[in-house]
């Protein structure tokens, strides 16, 4: 893998990982919503589809045999 391959997976790995941070933070967000069922939704749809986005680069990332500690983090995070 070149350092340019490298770089780019690097790259989309943390973007998973801001991606499922992100949604870990809207899935507690939601928990706490018991009034506003309708916003309690959309946070969890919200969250969802982060999650959903850093699961997809996550095996996107493992099929090519991308390794690293942020791989690790993500792994953890998942």
């Amino acid at each position: 893998m070149t350092n340019l391959e490298k770089s780019k997976c690097e790259k989309l790995c943390k973007e998973a990982i801001n991606s499922i941070e992100e949604a870990n933070e809207l899935y507690k967000k939601a928990e706490k919503v018991d009034k506003e069922l309708h916003e309690a939704t959309m946070k969890l749809r919200r969250a969802d589809q982060k999650q959903g986005y850093a699961e997809g680069i996550n095996q996107v990332l493992a099929i090519i045999g991308y390794k690293s500690e942020s791989m690790k983090q993500l792994s953890k995070l998942l």
